[in-house]
């Protein structure tokens, strides 16, 4: 069982490795082996945290999500007026036309809220990584 936490804790970025294996490797060793499963789970939340957000891939994964987003809702967006568009000549306002419209409506307004609410958990966490940056 040591031997695989060593490995786990080996998947840490060289500077949390550097700073806090051995700490790690005493509390596994004076851990009751009952008590032992937490400690994996801890060290993979560890992992995930130190790679994720100490090291800035969070903002590429949000990048990334922001720009699903736009994309997936302008592509809905330019098939529903290419839809529209098919039948230039036509005046009467059906009712599928209305639904479409409707939709469009609804996905303009979730990609617009989804947009705010990546860029407010972006600055939230970049306010979190920078006050941990300074007390660090």
């Amino acid at each position: 069982m040591r031997t695989f936490y060593r490995c786990l804790l080996r998947l840490h970025p060289p500077a949390f490795r550097g700073r806090f294996t051995g700490q790690m490797l005493w509390i596994f060793d004076e851990t009751n082996p009952a008590g032992r499963p937490v400690l994996f789970l801890d060290c993979f939340v560890s992992i995930a945290r130190q790679w994720v957000l100490r090291s800035g891939a969070w903002k590429a994964l949000a990048a990334a999500g922001t720009a699903l987003v736009q994309i997936t809702a302008g592509g809905l967006i330019w098939l529903a007026l290419r839809q529209v568009d098919a039948v230039p000549h036509r005046v009467v306002f059906t009712p599928e036309a209305a639904a479409m419209a409707g939709l469009m409506r609804w996905i303009a307004a979730l990609s617009g809220a989804l947009v705010l609410v990546i860029v407010a958990v972006s600055l939230w966490f970049g306010r979190f990584a920078a006050g941990r940056t300074r007390r660090g």
